[in-house]
């Protein structure tokens, strides 16, 4: 029976194989590794289940002479010798094969060491004849016995061989030409003709040995690339009409190879003949670059100059035109020779103004649009290139415009400008702002194209491009001397555009566009008192407005944009009036305060705090360094914001954390009236919040299940502490007796309600406070120390006589129970 398990065979096309083998000489599997093992323990499975199949094939009845095919079938079967394992296939490294090569590759390096030794040395003592002999007999000897190793199919030997036969044949050409039998020769023409003659004869063995058993000989092919390039650097040097000239023979010689090696089926002679091709051809295009040094039609076109650039262009267009090659090294071909073309056409067009320039790369963004509406599939990439290129070239005249109008938008005086007054406009020719929203339309083309080549729709290109054309647009102005306000109601009317569009459309990036264009707006409008208020006027209208719209996403925008905007209006009108800063602070958290109490959102409260930090700094800052606060006001507006917080707390019941806020904010407004008046007992800062923590932590706990710690801890530390650390600096003060005082409550009140908190710290800070006063026990009077003992001892002694009685009287009860 046939056996699918045969570790003698190989397991893909069931060639014999000679173990141990690394590789199948047949089909070329690799046996190395784990995956063998695998496959021949699945085919050991595999002939088990035939076996198992053929004893449940029923016994036909048969002539008593007949043998019983299926009862043979299985007992071959069962008796057939299995392997205990599988075949031991060699491993991963360093195998038996490789050691030949290694000796092969090392002995074809000494012979042609030799060789050249040998004629370095031998050769003036050497005729003639002699010389032509020992060069023809170790050239044939050489080509002799690589054919013969390649004959039986010995590869490394024959790739050895071959190299020393090629080094001897380039040998041979060396001592030719220093004999003078080449004739009058120089350096370089000798050696672009061994070079050719090395390489054809490579090409000429590459071929022979795809006849024999090893194949194609890899060394002879890249001995045959070597001398294609070394016989390429040789060209230059030779023809002797400019550089341009000498490169394109050199590119021409690389192509040749390539071609003869694809011809006759040479891989490693056609890739590293095209290689070196590809390479001279930059130097091509470097050089016919050089060559334009004067950008005038008369020297690019009337004197020719750019004839390599041309040349470039058209050999790249040839490589794009074979059917056979793939279709994306024929894009790409096609692409470098559309890209290099068209700066071969345009390349006049650099000399003139940049807003020609500008017109010339419109020019080519839209040709090239057009082409790319009409190629189909991958051909679509042939306009990617060209038009990515003279986007750049429009994005950075847009770069420049823009940062040209910035600075007249931005950078200025705050209020210092009437309405009307006429921006400082840069010093631009009149057609450069116009190439702005142009260069944007311009950008947003090419993006177009380049996702048309990418299989998607060019049309996603158009919403963001519009949007940024617009914007483009609104920089117009500054760039021609508008007055303030023209620029300012511009940008505003092209941000409101841009908010509606995005809203419409849900395109978050036409949002984000409409936002810069509008805080640009009030960026400019802060150079005019008038127009800042105008233009806040407008926008908090609109932050209003966003409030009544469906969308709960723009009531929360609303929310928040509306308490900024509105205090910065309620600012500028007071500014507008004459009313002063602080009457202007107090104005605007008022008005905020009302907001926030009425309609309480989170964005709302936020930005309301976020202004109301402003507006109470904006006080103290208009002070100066040199100037002097006006405590009054600060604790006014202080006091205010902490009952705006304090009302909403009480108002709305999700806002009950506010009266944090609330009290904090008082507490702060009472040290400010405090450090006014010249206060200067800490108590007086300390005590009015602490006591108010010890009322809301004793609610707290009287409510809920909160610990003492953490109900009364906060209001605890607050009054204690600063005034123990004073105790301990002057512990001879009126403070301390106050400071035992107020621990002794605190231990009572502690010990009659059970509350860890206040005991602790009223203990811990009175024992600190004795400890502070034992220091101080040797300056005292010696009556008052015996008078203090003799209380210590009179309170101790009517104590325990007090406890003595009570004993006695209960064990007098004890003695009269039955």
């Amino acid at each position: 029976m046939f056996t699918y398990a045969d570790p003698r065979a190989c397991p893909g096309c069931r060639a014999p194989l000679t173990l141990p083998a690394l590789s199948c000489r047949s089909c070329g599997l690799s046996l190395t590794g784990p995956a063998p093992g695998r496959v021949y323990e699945a085919l050991l499975h595999v002939d088990g289940l035939v076996a198992a199949m053929y004893a449940q094939v029923p016994t036909p009845a048969a002539a008593p002479d007949a043998p019983d095919a299926a009862t043979d079938a299985a007992t071959d079967a069962a008796v057939l010798p299995r392997p205990a394992s599988a075949p031991s296939y060699a491993p991963i490294g360093l195998s038996a094969a490789s050691v030949p090569r290694i000796l092969l590759g090392l002995g074809a390096l000494c012979l042609v060491v030799a060789a050249v030794v040998f004629l370095a040395v031998a050769w003036a003592a050497l005729g003639v004849g002699g010389r032509t002999t020992v060069l023809v007999v170790l050239t044939a000897v050489a080509a002799g016995l690589m054919a013969w190793l390649a004959a039986r199919d010995l590869r490394a030997g024959s790739e050895a061989f071959a190299c020393v036969a090629l080094g001897l044949l380039a040998l041979d050409l060396g001592g030719a030409w220093r004999a003078g039998w080449l004739g009058p020769l120089g350096d370089e023409p000798f050696v672009v003709l061994a070079g050719l003659v090395v390489a054809g004869a490579a090409a000429a063995v590459g071929r022979w040995t795809v006849t024999t058993p090893v194949g194609a000989l890899v060394s002879a092919q890249v001995v045959g690339v070597v001398a294609a390039l070394v016989a390429s650097l040789g060209v230059p040097g030779t023809i002797e009409r400019g550089d341009a000239v000498g490169v394109l023979g050199a590119l021409l010689v690389c192509a040749a190879g390539a071609a003869l090696g694809h011809l006759l089926g040479l891989r490693v002679l056609a890739l590293g003949a095209a290689v070196g091709a590809i390479g001279w051809w930059l130097a091509l295009v470097v050089v016919g670059v050089g060559h334009l040094d004067e950008l005038s039609v008369a020297s690019v076109w009337g004197e020719l100059a750019v004839w390599p650039l041309l040349a470039a262009t058209a050999l790249a267009a040839v490589v794009a035109l074979p059917r056979r090659l793939p279709t994306e090294a024929r894009v790409g071909a096609a692409a470098v020779a559309a890209l290099l073309g068209t700066t071969v056409v345009t390349v006049v067009a650099f000399d003139e103004s940049a807003t020609r320039v500008a017109l010339v790369e419109l020019a080519v963004v839209a040709a090239y649009a057009v082409l790319a509406a009409r190629l189909t599939g991958a051909w679509r990439w042939v306009c990617a290139a060209p038009s990515v290129v003279a986007a750049l070239g429009l994005a950075a005249s847009v770069l420049l415009l823009v940062g040209a109008a910035l600075p007249v938008l931005v950078l200025h005086d705050p209020w210092s400008v009437g309405v009307l007054t006429s921006l400082d406009a840069p010093d631009v020719p009149w057609s450069w702002p116009l190439l702005l929203p142009v260069g944007v339309v311009g950008i947003a083309v090419a993006a177009s194209t380049v996702l048309r080549c990418a299989g998607r729709p060019a049309g996603s290109a158009l919403v963001p491009g519009a949007a940024l054309a617009l914007v483009a647009l609104a920089l117009v102005p500054p760039l021609y001397a508008a007055p303030l306000l023209v620029a300012v109601v511009v940008l505003l009317l092209v941000g409101g555009a841009l908010a509606v569009g995005g809203a419409v459309l849900e395109r978050v990036e036409v949002l984000a566009l409409a936002a810069v264009t509008l805080l640009l707006a009030l960026g400019t409008a802060l150079a005019s008192d008038w127009v800042t208020a105008g233009t806040l006027a407008v926008l908090t209208a609109a932050a209003v407005a966003l409030e009544v719209v469906p969308p709960r996403t723009w009531r929360d925008v609303g929310a928040a944009l509306a308490p900024l905007t509105g205090a910065g209006l309620l600012w500028t009108l007071g500014h507008l009036a004459g009313v002063p800063v602080e009457v202007r602070a107090l104005l605007v958290l008022l008005v905020l305060g009302v907001a926030v109490v009425l309609v309480p959102r989170v964005g709302r409260e936020v930005a309301s705090a976020v202004a109301a930090v402003c507006a109470v700094v904006a006080p103290v800052v208009s002070a100066g360094p040199a100037g002097s606060v006006d405590q009054t006001w600060l604790a006014v507006h202080l006091t205010v914001a902490g009952v705006v917080a304090t009302v909403s707390s009480l108002v709305n019941a999700d806002r009950r954390r506010l009266a944090w806020a609330g009290l904090g904010l008082l507490t702060l407004a009472q040290w400010v009236r405090l450090q006014q008046v010249g206060v200067g007992t800490v108590e007086a800062y300390t005590l009015p919040l602490a006591l108010v923590l010890l009322v809301v932590g004793v609610v707290s706990m009287r409510r809920g299940d909160d610990s003492s710690v953490r109900a009364l801890g906060p209001g605890l530390t607050l009054g204690l502490v600063p005034t123990l650390l004073l105790v301990l600096v002057d512990p001879v003060d009126l403070r301390a007796v106050l400071l035992g005082l107020a621990c002794l409550v605190l231990v009572a009140v502690g010990v009659s309600q059970r509350w860890s908190a206040p005991l602790a710290a009223g203990a811990v800070t009175g024992a600190l406070v004795v400890l502070r006063e034992g220091t101080f026990a040797q300056v005292l009077p010696q009556w008052v120390l015996i008078g203090l003992v003799g209380v210590l001892l009179t309170v101790v002694g009517v104590t325990w006589e007090q406890r003595l009685r009570e004993l006695q009287r209960a064990s007098a009860y004890v003695r009269g129970l039955r």
